[in-house]
């Protein structure tokens, strides 16, 4: 018997308005301004004063609507994982507790941080370790980032353009006959002038094992020379996103909304961190 794991649906949303949660809440008022203080010389960011006074969405229910618009019922998901871009300024505690009482049939919620635009991929791959095991049938994986959360040692995005969540729901199916649990991989890259050659041996063998032509979602580093010469359908995220981008443009190719129609078939998504110069990369299979 083969398993293979499924894109359910997919959902991004953009939140807009005003937020009303302080940031700095968790922290004990007599200790807030040292506290971010320390944070803000450690990273070289002169920002202590701003993120004292800070607001952000609650992450809680940022992600509760990403999951109910990609069709995780209340009792239809087993486990899932959030995946932040932000740095240990901001971890939101509450998030999990949220998710686990707005969705009492998952077993397991829990989330990755700190590591930027990669921080999906990571969420993807314990996912996927998930989804092998016989009592997890369905997982949901969603990524979080909010503009008033800064990141460090890259200044073309140290803050993300929009408060913006994304949603993936997987699921696992026993076949007699099928393929492999779909592949995520984070690649050491070795700098900036390594990243095309890396990028062209990755499609070139990802697209081999797939049967050529599959969906490629790539992010604003990415090489597009490089993404065109293994696909005819090449979908690129747009600039302003830390870790939401190719989440919602798959989003969007999935649902046909940048014109192209409906799309089923293999999907090979890829992003580039060059905080910790690595590339992830992410391959589903879409019913």
């Amino acid at each position: 018997m083969a398993i293979q794991t499924s894109v359910l649906r997919t959902f991004s949303t953009v939140f807009t308005g005003e937020p009303r949660e302080n940031m700095a809440d968790a922290v004990p008022q007599s200790r807030k301004d040292e506290y971010l203080n320390d944070l803000a010389n450690v990273h070289g960011l002169d920002e202590s004063a701003v993120l004292s006074a800070a607001t952000s969405q609650s992450y809680g229910k940022m992600a509760t609507e990403a999951l109910r618009g990609c069709g995780a019922q209340a009792d239809h998901v087993d486990v899932i994982v959030l995946a932040y871009a932000n740095t240990e300024f901001f971890v939101p505690e509450g998030a999990g507790s949220f998710l686990a009482d707005a969705f009492p049939s998952a077993t397991m919620v829990y989330a990755v941080t700190e590591q930027g635009k990669l921080a999906p991929f990571t969420a993807l791959k314990l996912a996927q370790c998930h989804l092998q095991e016989q009592e997890c049938e369905i997982a949901a994986v969603v990524a979080i980032e909010q503009r008033a959360v800064p990141l460090v040692h890259d200044p073309d995005a140290r803050r993300p353009g929009a408060d913006a969540a994304a949603a993936i729901l997987l699921s696992r199916d026993i076949c007699a006959t099928g393929t492999e649990m779909p592949s995520v991989a984070l690649r050491r890259v070795g700098g900036p002038t390594e990243l095309g050659p890396l990028v062209r041996e990755t499609l070139r063998n990802g697209t081999a094992e797939r049967g050529g032509d599959p969906l490629i979602v790539i992010g604003e580093r990415i090489p597009g020379v490089e993404a065109a010469s293994s696909s005819s359908r090449v979908r690129r995220a747009d600039a302003g996103r830390v870790c939401t981008g190719v989440w919602e443009t798959l989003d969007r190719s999935l649902r046909g909304d940048d014109g192209g129609g409906g799309y089923s078939g293999p999907v090979l998504v890829m992003d580039y961190d060059p905080m910790l110069d690595q590339l992830g990369v992410a391959s589903m299979i879409v019913p």
